[in-house]
C-alpha cells in the first residue's frame, strides 16, 4: 500500500550560516570571580547566573539581561552551534509542537521569532484546519471529536524537532549584549553568606571555580538539585504534589513516499479516556521529515525494535500504521518513561533565601503527552519578567523578589497542571489526589465541548486555553457559563 505525503512544499532549507554567534560560547575560569564588582549601578544588579541552558534557562538569561549587567548560562551539556539534542534532555528525541502560549511568550522577547522558527525548517501550520484527530468514531478536528468540519480558528502554531527549537532561541539570546554561555560544566552547590544566595560553585574542563551573582536562577529541569541544596543551607524542601502516569513515548522520524497526500500537518491518533489509554502523534517537521510518537500507559508501553514499533501503530485505527509501514525510517526509535508528574511548591516556603529563584521543570514536570512543558516555561518566565520590572519601579532592589515570582509563577502552572491532571486522573491507574474531580465537573466540560461542535468562538476559546494562551477561567466567565449550564439542562 502507498503512503502519504503532506500536500505542501517541502520546508526551507537552513541557511548554511544561521548566524549563530559562536564567540559568546565563553569559558570561564577561577579568574572570573576576582572581575565581580558588587556596585549596581542602573540595573538591578551586575551579575546573574542560570543554571541550565535548555529552552527554559535560554528564555530566562534573556529576561534577565534587561536587568544585570551580565547574565552567565551554565550548562553540562556539550552545545552545538546546529540544531542538536544534548544529553541531559531525554524526552528531547520525542515530538514537540510550541503551544501558542509559549509561541506568544517568544515573539515577545523576540522580534520576529516565529517567522525565524519557520524560516529554519519549523513547520508553521493553521489552527483548527490543519491538525486533525483519528478516534474511534473517525476523523475530527477536536480531540473530543466535537467538531466533524475544518474550521479556521485565526492563528498558527509550529511543529519541528526540539533542537530546532532550542537552536533558534539559543542563537537569539547568545546575540543579546552581556549574555555568554559556559557548556560542559555543572553547578555543585550554592554559595550563601549571611542569609542569602551569592553565587554558585561549578566545575568544568579547567576545574573547580566560584561564579558570585546577585542573582541565581535554577532551570535545571526535573532533576534540579534546588531542594538538596536548599536542605545544606537550612532551608527545608519545598512540599510536592505527585500524579502517578505511569506514561511511555517511544518515538522516530520518517520520509514519507508515495502518490497520495496529506491535508494536514499535525495528526493525533487518541480515543477516549479511560477505554483507550494508548495512542500517537504523526507531525511534520523540518528537512521534509514526519516525526512519530507512540505513546502507552500502565505497562503497555510502546516499543522500540522496529517489528514491534509498526505492530503498536495499529492502536484503534489502522490509520497511522498505513501511512508508516512503507516509509523510510530516517532515525532510530528511541523509548522514555515518565512515571510522575512532579510539582514542587516552592510558594509554601515562608524563608525562601534572597538572590535565588526556581523556574520551569525546576518548578513543575508535566505529563509530555500534553505538550506542555516548553510553553508552561515561558509563562513562568514572562510572570519573572513582570516581578523583575515591578521590582525595578520600585525600591530597585532585588528583595522580596522570591515572595512575589513564586505566587506568580504557581499562578500561571495552575492551568496547564489542571488540565493534565484532569485528563490523567479519568484512567483508574492513575495514582493521585481525585478530590478535585466531580460529576458536576464533567457534565460542565461535556456540555461546553458540545457547544465548541456548533459554535466556532467557543471553539476557538477552548482552544486558547488548552494551548495556554488564556487561563482556565476563561472557560467560566459568567456569560458562557450561563450558556453551558443552559444546555446541562
Amino acid at each position: 500500500m502507498s503512503t502519504l505525503r503532506r500536500r505542501s512544499p517541502p520546508a526551507p532549507a537552513r541557511p548554511s550560516n544561521p548566524g549563530g554567534p559562536k564567540q559568546r560560547l565563553a569559558r570561564l575560569s577561577p579568574a572570573d570571580d576576582e572581575r565581580y564588582d558588587p556596585d549596581m549601578s542602573q540595573r538591578l544588579g551586575q551579575q546573574a547566573i542560570v543554571i541550565g541552558g535548555s529552552v527554559a534557562g535560554l528564555m530566562t538569561a534573556r529576561v534577565l539581561a534587561d536587568h544585570f549587567e551580565s547574565v552567565t548560562v551554565l550548562e553540562r551539556d556539550a552545545i552545538e552551534d546546529h540544531p542538536s539534542l544534548h544529553r541531559s534532555i531525554p524526552h528531547g528525541h520525542h515530538y514537540h509542537a510550541l503551544l501558542l502560549g509559549g509561541q506568544q511568550v517568544l515573539s515577545s522577547l523576540f522580534d520576529g521569532f516565529a517567522d525565524e522558527l519557520h524560516e529554519l525548517g519549523a513547520v508553521r501550520f493553521r489552527l483548527g484546519t490543519e491538525i486533525a484527530f483519528f478516534l474511534p468514531g473517525g476523523k475530527a478536528y477536536t480531540m473530543s471529536g466535537s467538531v466533524k468540519e475544518p474550521r479556521d480558528l485565526g492563528f498558527d502554531a509550529h511543529s519541528q524537532s526540539r533542537g530546532l527549537i532550542e537552536h533558534c532561541v539559543r542563537r537569539r539570546v547568545l546575540a543579546v549584549p552581556g549574555v555568554r554561555l559556559q557548556a560542559g560544566c555543572s553547578v555543585r552547590e550554592l554559595v550563601h553568606q549571611h542569609g542569602r544566595v551569592g553565587g554558585v560553585r561549578w566545575e568544568g574542563p579547567a576545574g573547580a571555580a566560584t561564579l558570585n551573582a546577585d542573582l541565581v536562577v535554577d532551570t535545571g529541569g526535573r532533576g534540579s538539585h534546588a531542594p538538596r541544596w536548599l536542605e545544606q543551607i537550612g532551608v527545608a524542601r519545598p512540599p510536592e504534589t505527585t500524579i502517578g502516569v505511569d506514561f511511555a513515548y517511544a518515538s522516530t522520524k520518517y520520509r514519507l513516499r508515495g502518490d497520495h497526500e496529506l491535508r494536514e500537518s499535525l495528526l493525533g491518533f487518541f480515543g477516549p479516556a479511560p477505554q483507550y489509554p494508548n495512542g500517537a502523534y504523526l507531525g511534520a517537521i523540518e528537512d521534509g521529515m514526519w516525526h512519530v510518537s507512540l505513546a502507552g500507559r500502565f505497562g503497555d508501553y510502546p516499543p522500540t525494535d522496529e517489528p514491534g514499533f509498526l505492530a503498536f501503530a495499529s492502536l484503534h485505527t489502522p490509520r497511522l500504521h498505513e501511512i508508516i509501514k512503507d516509509a523510510e525510517r530516517v532515525a532510530d526509535i528511541v523509548g522514555y518513561r515518565f512515571p510522575s508528574s512532579i510539582q514542587r511548591h516552592y510558594e509554601q516556603i515562608s524563608s525562601f533565601p534572597p538572590g535565588f529563584l526556581v523556574l520551569g521543570d525546576a518548578i513543575c514536570s508535566f505529563n509530555p503527552i500534553y505538550g506542555q512543558g516548553m510553553s508552561a516555561a515561558a509563562l513562568q518566565v514572562h510572570a519573572l519578567q513582570q516581578t523583575l520590572r515591578e521590582c525595578r519601579a520600585g525600591a530597585g532592589t532585588l528583595d522580596g523578589l522570591a515572595s512575589a515570582f513564586f505566587p506568580r509563577a504557581a499562578q500561571v502552572i495552575a492551568t496547564p497542571w489542571t488540565l493534565a491532571a484532569s485528563l490523567d486522573l479519568i484512567y483508574p491507574q492513575t495514582v493521585g489526589d481525585r478530590s478535585g474531580l466531580s460529576r458536576k465537573r464533567s457534565q460542565y466540560f461535556a456540555a461546553l465541548n458540545a457547544l465548541a461542535g456548533v459554535d466556532v468562538e467557543v471553539q476557538k476559546l477552548m482552544t486558547e486555553v488548552f494551548y495556554l494562551a488564556r487561563p482556565l477561567s476563561a472557560l467560566m466567565d459568567e456569560t458562557l457559563r450561563t450558556r453551558v449550564v443552559a444546555k446541562i439542562g
